[in-house]
Order: structure tokens, then C-alpha cells, then sequence
């Protein structure tokens, strides 16, 4: 009895710990791709200036459940062309803190994303197609996986970015899974880009 209220104690006090939230950017700036009818989660557009209706940011800033779910969010591209989809969370919660969330199994209806569920290695051994800028956010040949054996881990700051090719006028609807990643004290890194290239041969 003890033992299963020290569980649910510390189960209680990691849920209050990993405060971050979900944020999912829609950068359409590159190809001047703007967005109508978005729905899903609370959007906004964090920049401002002529580029502001170009670049979107879809967040909920409630605290991430510990177990995995989905969510879902869609806008209609004004044009044709690649939008840039980063993987990110909301901003810290605690001083001197990183606050992550967890990505997987993403599904994309009127668009093309490649290694959706981060199963495909590129040919030095980073996830193949993503971008990302710490080796902290690869999570490989985890048992917890909810697809596959890999996700993706980011906090503010340490997007996961990858094109996304969008039609004119096509609803474009996302689907992932996502979880509180917990919180780590922020540390001084070597920069560090990811490798894109074709992935590694069976």
C-alpha cells in the first residue's frame, strides 16, 4: 500500500515538474505562404511586421499529459510550395530549466512530409529528413515508442524542423502523438545540425 502511494506520489510531482505545452510552427515565410481556416489548438502569430501573416504558431499551454496523445491541427496554404513545420514547446516554466515535449507518429492529409515517424536513419546516423540542432533530441530504439522504436524530443529554442509540401486552396490536416518529456536544467551545447541525407540501405 505504501509503496503504490509513493508511485502516484511521484508520479503527481513529475506531472507538475514538465510544465511545457505543445507548439507546432507553420513557417510559411520562405515561400510567402499564407494561411486561412486554422483550427485545432490556440494559434497566433508570433512576429510581426510584413512577414507576421506568413508564419504561424499553433500552442496549448497546458501542462502535457505524461502518457501519449494525440492532437491534430489544420489551415488551408494560400499557395503552392513548402511551408517549414518546427516541432517545439511552449516556453519554460522554470528559471534555468528546459521543459520538453515528445513527437511521434505524425500523419499528413494534402501534404508531404517524409520519415513521419522518425524510422529512417540518414546515411551518418541522424534521423533522416529533420533538422535539429542538439543530439538530445533523438530518442532511438526506445521500448516506449508508440511507433516504431524512435521519437523526437525538443524544448524551446531546440526546434525539429522539416518542408512541408502544401497545395493552394487544399485543407491540410496534421495528426501526431505527443507527451511531456520532462525537465532538465539547460546546459551549454556545441552548436550542431543534423545530418539530412538519403537514408542508410537495408
Amino acid at each position: 500500500m505504501k509503496k503504490s502511494m509513493l508511485i502516484l506520489m511521484a508520479a503527481a510531482f513529475t506531472a507538475v515538474v514538465s510544465g511545457a505545452g505543445i507548439a507546432i510552427e507553420i513557417d510559411g515565410r520562405p515561400a510567402k505562404i499564407k494561411f486561412s481556416e486554422v483550427k485545432g489548438l490556440k494559434f497566433r502569430y508570433p512576429t510581426t511586421g510584413e512577414n507576421k501573416e506568413f508564419y504561424l504558431e499553433f500552442y496549448d499551454p497546458a501542462e502535457l499529459p505524461l502518457n501519449w496523445t494525440e492532437y491534430s491541427i489544420s489551415f488551408v496554404p494560400a499557395k503552392t510550395g513548402y511551408v517549414v513545420l518546427g516541432l517545439t514547446a511552449t516556453y519554460p516554466t522554470k528559471k534555468g530549466m528546459d521543459d520538453w515535449v515528445e513527437y511521434d507518429k505524425f500523419e499528413v492529409e494534402n501534404g508531404k512530409l517524409r520519415n513521419p515517424s522518425f524510422e529512417l536513419m540518414s546515411t551518418k546516423g541522424d534521423l533522416f529528413a529533420w533538422r535539429y540542432y542538439t543530439k538530445r533530441s533523438e530518442k532511438l530504439d526506445r521500448k516506449d515508442a508508440p511507433d516504431g522504436k524512435n521519437y523526437v524530443a525538443s524544448f524551446r529554442g531546440k526546434s525539429i524542423r522539416q518542408g512541408l509540401y502544401v497545395t493552394a486552396g487544399k485543407p491540410v490536416t496534421v495528426k501526431f502523438l505527443a507527451r511531456s518529456g520532462g525537465m532538465t536544467p539547460q546546459i551549454k551545447e556545441e552548436p550542431y545540425y543534423s545530418d539530412q541525407s538519403a537514408p542508410q540501405a537495408k
